[in-house]
């Protein structure tokens, strides 16, 4: 690996800077095409990359372009104009891109300077909101989560690279995982490795690189690879989303089951209302799953499918999966104590009924003879 001082030269880039955000159980997509301002268009694969038709959003999310303030980044500045990308699953992308003379230097130093920076992430957060009440009609369970995801996509051309990708990795790998990693000062051979360890070619003169902060495209069609990129990380953003939920309706589960001994104190009508909390909470969770899955069909060994895949181990999807279905377990468990509670206070209750009735027909009857 080369020092940070060997840099190949290239024509020009950009860096994509996209923060995902929830704000809704599901958005009308169609209604909301019609509710902004500015041109809107469904966001397909534009299939740069040869796939079969059933590779494919469904439905396709809804893209359009607002003129917007140009921010300061360093010595950077972003367009004068933001992108939003609406899924009907209920996240919305927000996108500031920055223009790159297309060095790898480059490229580090604005890496760095985007982890440290904090006025995107705002400004993003606010256009979210302003954009929930322009859409407040259109959306189901409307609100902006405060979990949100972060994200920096660097592309740069193919003249970067050349046709030997191993050469160019070989020379430049230090500097290629200060971009991933935002890490000025070259990184052990171990961490670099790691940084690099995802990475994609359809073709030589083409190269992707996929980490937990970052990834970079080398590529002159890059348009399907970053569409791709960017639904993993709505992916990521909603099973945080969902977890925080979870964490949340098992803190109360906790709650309610500190309360099973006065559960006479609370009736069958409090024990009712935490059973279709819980059930509510269960519906919403198997209803997202079922979404994350179903938008972008995959199927197959093909690039953009394989690319999903290695996005999803970077991100550690399956992890942020398997522990969602065992807090599911866990408020399955907690339901059924709680449906057992309400089960045993009926039959309590109508045993008292049945008690009093019997008191009622014995003094009647005394009532009678005397």
């Amino acid at each position: 690996m080369s020092n940070l001082g060997a840099v190949p030269a290239a024509s020009r880039g950009e860096c994509r800077v996209l923060f995902a955000f929830d704000i809704a159980q599901a958005i009308d997509l169609a209604a909301a095409g019609r509710a902004v301002h500015g041109p809107a268009s469904p966001g397909t694969l534009e299939r740069t990359h040869p796939a079969p038709s059933y590779f494919q959003f469904t439905p396709p999310p809804l893209r359009f372009s607002l003129a917007a303030p140009q921010l300061q980044v360093g010595r950077w500045k972003t367009k004068p104009q933001v992108e939003l990308v609406l899924f009907d699953l209920g996240a919305v992308l927000v996108l500031h891109e920055i223009e790159l003379e297309g060095n790898l230097t480059e490229c580090v130093e604005l890496s760095c300077a985007l982890g440290n920076d904090t006025s995107l992430a705002k400004a993003a957060r606010a256009r979210v909101e302003e954009l929930l009440e322009q859409l407040r009609p259109h959306l189901t369970k409307p609100g902006v989560a405060a979990v949100e995801e972060d994200y920096s996509i660097f592309r740069l051309p193919s003249a970067v690279m050349g046709d030997d990708a191993e050469r160019f990795l070989a020379e430049h790998g230090t500097m290629l995982a200060g971009v991933l990693r935002a890490e000025r000062q070259p990184l052990s051979r171990e961490v670099a490795a790691d940084a690099l360890s995802i990475r994609m070619q359809y073709g030589p003169s083409d190269l992707t690189l996929v980490d937990w902060h970052a990834a970079l495209v080398i590529d002159d069609q890059p348009e399907d690879v970053l569409r791709v990129l960017e639904y993993a990380n709505v992916q990521l953003l909603e099973m945080r989303f969902l977890d925080a939920q979870l964490d949340a309706a098992l803190d109360d589960s906790a709650r309610m089951l500190s309360r099973r001994k006065g559960r006479h104190l609370l009736g069958p009508l409090a024990l009712r209302r935490n059973l279709r909390g819980l059930s509510s909470m269960q519906l919403e969770a198997a209803f997202l799953f079922e979404r994350l899955g179903n938008t972008l069909k995959v199927s197959g060994d093909q690039f953009l499918a394989r690319l999903l895949r290695q996005a999803s181990l970077r991100f550690r999807l399956q992890e942020w999966n398997d522990a969602a279905q065992r807090k599911l377990a866990a408020l399955d468990n907690v339901y059924d104590k709680l449906h057992d509670d309400a089960s045993t206070l009926r039959a309590e209750i109508l045993e008292v009924l049945i008690v009093l009735l019997i008191v009622f027909e014995i003094v009647l009857s005394l009532s009678g003879s005397s």
